[in-house]
């Protein structure tokens, strides 16, 4: 009885060892890389960070894209959570955003003064300052499968008239297509209509306030009768008819608490990506409790890393920068825990996003540091005697 245990203990040794000794493991140069970050006009107020994430296994890809308009700051913080999924199938790219000056300025408009939104119907020739910008997001579509761009809205869209916030002319809470169903040059159909209605109705499950449920908004856009002629010319409306891809405008309401309705938007892009086919180890959480919190965890930091002459420096929270005259100070890093998004600059200079310049500064001016546009922390100058402030171009 024993050798037969023995024997027994010894066949079942052999088959667990053969079991681990026999996995494969993957060549050296087929090990896939899971996060790469991209940054396009770096140092300057239209600095455009691409995030790509791949899945462990192959799948369609989600080109997310927001902060085109800069007073719709839900949108851009929204993307931003995505940043650090880990996928285990199909692809994200995510430019949390797009249109920095508008961010940084609070404003809905560019560089150029212009809707960035209303420019995706011309050429790629550099006319304005915000044509790089919009050439950059063209070229970024041919990678995806489905095209999606974050907003912002007042009131809640609802097909019918319902008061004064909730009515066909309101923006928030709705998903945005062109075209109920787009026929392609080769036979295919994509059917945006059928899809956007899929996602809402995923979305308007965990949206306990039917007031705020997600409905679609078709703008029917290549119609002649169409009161949405104005979105020829965005960034959806490109990514459908010039590039021929599934492409939906995500707005949540302006009319709640920030938190809240980055909640929304969370719902309804963790809709759209399972509906895609994204699969992930865990999407962001839609609580706006947790929102709330991890806001407040991401504008914290501990210091600022400084050079001062050549002279690397740490200066704390809440404390004053001496310098003296002519002093060569610039804005090396921000030292936090979460690092993305942090655009210090020095008032009075014609520069939002200082990160890495050179300044000379003078009595009265002050370093203002901002986390995705919103200013979380002043730093005065101590100076000896006034100066003109002088901006160099190093950076």
């Amino acid at each position: 009885m024993k050798f037969k245990w023995l024997l027994l203990s010894t066949v079942i040794s052999l088959f667990l060892i053969t079991e681990v000794s026999d996995t494969p493991r993957p060549p050296e140069g087929e090990i896939r890389r899971f996060f790469k970050v991209e940054t396009f006009f770096r140092g300057s107020d239209q600095e455009v960070e691409v995030y790509r994430l791949f899945g462990r296994e192959e799948g369609p890809t989600v080109l997310i894209f927001a902060g085109i308009h800069g007073d719709e700051s839900g949108g851009h913080l929204a993307a931003d959570r995505y940043i650090g999924l880990r996928l285990e199938k199909g692809n994200l790219i995510i430019v949390p955003r797009l249109n920095l000056y508008a961010i940084l300025t609070g404003k809905r408009t560019g560089l150029s003064g212009r809707d960035m939104n209303r420019k995706f119907h011309s050429s790629d020739e550099n006319r304005d300052p915000d044509d790089k910008v919009v050439s950059l997001a063209k070229s970024l579509m041919d990678e995806a499968d489905v095209i999606l761009n974050l907003h912002q809205g007042h009131g809640c869209y609802f097909p019918s008239w319902i008061d004064r916030n909730r009515n066909p002319v309101r923006w928030g809470q709705c998903k945005v297509i062109d075209i109920s169903i787009f026929d392609l040059p080769d036979g295919r159909r994509l059917e945006l209509e059928r899809v956007a209605r899929e996602v809402a109705r995923k979305a308007n499950a965990t949206i306990e306030d039917k007031r705020y449920h997600f409905h679609v908004n078709n703008t029917d856009t290549l119609s002649q009768r169409s009161v949405h002629r104005e979105q020829r010319q965005s960034l959806t409306f490109f990514a459908l008819a010039r590039k021929h891809k599934m492409a939906f405008g995500i707005e949540a309401t302006k009319s709640c608490p920030l938190p809240q309705s980055i909640s929304y938007l969370t719902m309804a892009v963790n809709a759209m990506l399972e509906r895609t086919g994204i699969e992930a180890a865990a999407f962001p959480s839609a609580s706006p409790v947790e929102i709330e919190k991890d806001l407040r965890r991401n504008e914290a930091f501990s210091g600022l890393r400084v050079r001062i002459n050549g002279v690397e420096k740490l200066v704390s929270p809440k404390s004053e920068i001496l310098l003296a005259p002519g002093d060569r100070f610039q804005v090396l890093s921000v030292e936090a825990e979460h690092t993305r998004g942090w655009y210090p600059s020095v008032s009075r200079s014609p520069f939002y996003n200082g990160m890495g310049k050179t300044f000379s500064v003078s009595r009265g001016d002050q370093l203002i540091l901002h986390k995705y546009g919103k200013k979380v922390a002043v730093f005065p100058f101590s100076v000896k005697e006034t100066n003109s402030p002088q901006i160099e171009t190093s950076i």
